[in-house]
């Protein structure tokens, strides 16, 4: 845990003037503690809520859904996740790096983009066919697609007419502040979360070193690496530590007794988690970053610590160059939209019927250009796609989409879907949110999509 910084990862290809960072991740030690108690209301809030814990999803369905929010940091490049394959234009326009129809193979297993039609547990739709994801994504495509449990957004992003930006820092703050104006210095989820009653300690959690922006603000919100890592570190006798610190906390001035209580707190309540028992119903994560978080929010939900946010980031996607062909099992968008796809189904299967009570979405600061590169890659651009996840999410595309791309002026996919605009549906049905002005104040409503179910 470290004093307040915005939190964007560094990613594999990199572009000169391109503005991603890279973030140490560690435990909280001695330093990082004293560190933590001096700066810690940025981290923790301004709220002490007293020694109890609440109890959340899935255990009390009334509080809504745990949101999982998950941050492509670098921009990951929604044409080549979700594709519209088929599309005379995307074909000219990407003819080393496209997704690919089955009839272009002799053997299209495992090289053809996988379609996202109706049928089966998928309701029909009017965009059915048009879209084929990477092939990379067996495990979404066999598993919460075809449940019809995976909703897809394409063209979605925020307006150039609000923001022009390209710069990867400015336009990830305004996409967790969920506004272009300077004015809003909070994140919306923490927003969401200030609007919320029976609040605790560990009601929302920022995966990594440093909080997300989208949980700053007054509500409670906790950075953690690992649930293991969170804990007094770097002493003698840690557990001698732990409980002097606690008997230190118990007096001294008021903000600094609240936060190194809220602290403490939460480290005592990690410590009363059950042990591990592993993913469960025949879930299999894999060892990158994405699963190691999402496996441990699964055993943090199972675990009824009072959980009802959480901000995971996920880098690598600033591809100006070397992207490779989809069909190259080698090919560096095939592997990275591989783990997304392992990582995003072994979650909903670890979870089982408890995904009832959660929603995953995925966000990124915005799109990539239409046509690629000299480099084999592409650049930044504007509109993008939005995946939400969950037992009450009603599977199909959602959101319109041009019938042609065309390589503009900048090259862009134009935004047609308003991010805030699923984020609202997903806040409003499923975590209970009545506050949706104050979570978007500089975003007019629109009616919804009709992904989320009631």
């Amino acid at each position: 845990m470290t004093a307040l910084l915005p939190t964007h990862h560094a990613v594999d290809h990199d572009d000169v003037g391109c503005d991603c960072e890279d973030h140490d991740r560690r435990g909280l030690s001695r330093r990082g503690f004293m560190g933590l108690v001096g700066t810690g209301a940025a981290v923790l809030g301004y709220s002490s809520l007293g020694s109890r814990m609440a109890f959340a999803t899935p255990e009390n369905p009334s509080t809504g859904d745990v949101l999982v929010v998950v941050f492509m940091r670098g921009g990951w490049d929604g044409l080549n996740v979700v594709a519209p394959y088929q599309m005379p234009t995307y074909k000219t326009l990407r003819p080393t790096i496209r997704i690919k129809e089955p009839s272009e193979f002799t053997d299209p297993a495992g090289k053809a983009g996988l379609p996202l039609a109706a049928g089966g547990n998928v309701g029909p739709f009017a965009l059915s066919g048009t879209f084929a994801l990477n092939p990379s994504m067996t495990h979404l495509h066999t598993g919460a697609w075809a449940d019809g449990k995976l909703a897809v957004v394409h063209a979605a992003g925020m307006p150039a007419s609000e923001s022009s930006t390209r710069s990867h820092f400015e336009a990830e703050q305004y996409w967790e502040r969920g506004s272009r104006s300077l004015g809003i210095t909070s994140g919306f989820v923490n927003r969401y979360l200030s609007g919320q009653s029976g609040l605790d300690r560990l009601s929302a959690v920022g995966r990594g070193s440093t909080l997300q922006t989208s949980l700053q603000g007054p509500a409670t919100a906790v950075s953690m690496t690992s649930i293991g890592g969170f804990g007094v570190t770097g002493f003698p006798n840690n557990t001698q530590a732990r409980t002097a610190l606690n008997n230190l906390y118990k007096h001294g001035p008021q903000l600094l007794d609240e936060t190194g209580a809220d602290t403490l707190d939460v480290i005592n309540l990690l410590t009363t988690l059950p042990a591990d028992p592993g993913p469960q119903n025949g879930a299999v994560y894999g060892t990158d970053d994405l699963s190691r978080n999402l496996r441990e929010v699964a055993r943090l939900i199972r675990g009824n610590v009072g959980l009802r946010a959480v901000a995971i980031d996920f880098g690598g996607w600033d591809t100006h160059s070397d992207m490779g062909m989809p069909e190259d099992p080698a090919s560096y968008m095939r592997q990275r939209t591989g783990l997304v796809s392992q990582a995003f189904q072994a979650f909903y299967r670890d979870l089982g019927t408890a995904m009832d009570e959660v929603t995953l979405v995925t966000l990124s600061e915005f799109g990539r250009t239409i046509g690629e590169n000299g480099s084999g890659g592409t650049d930044h651009g504007r509109g993008n796609v939005m995946f939400a996840l969950g037992g009450k999410i009603k599977g199909g595309v959602y959101g319109g989409f041009p019938t042609t791309i065309a390589d503009g002026p900048e090259g862009d996919l134009t935004v047609m879907t308003d991010y805030r605009r699923v984020l609202s549906e997903v806040l409003q049905v499923r975590c209970g949110a009545s506050n949706l002005g104050s979570i978007f104040p500089t975003y007019t409503q629109q009616g919804a999509l009709g992904l989320a179910v009631a």
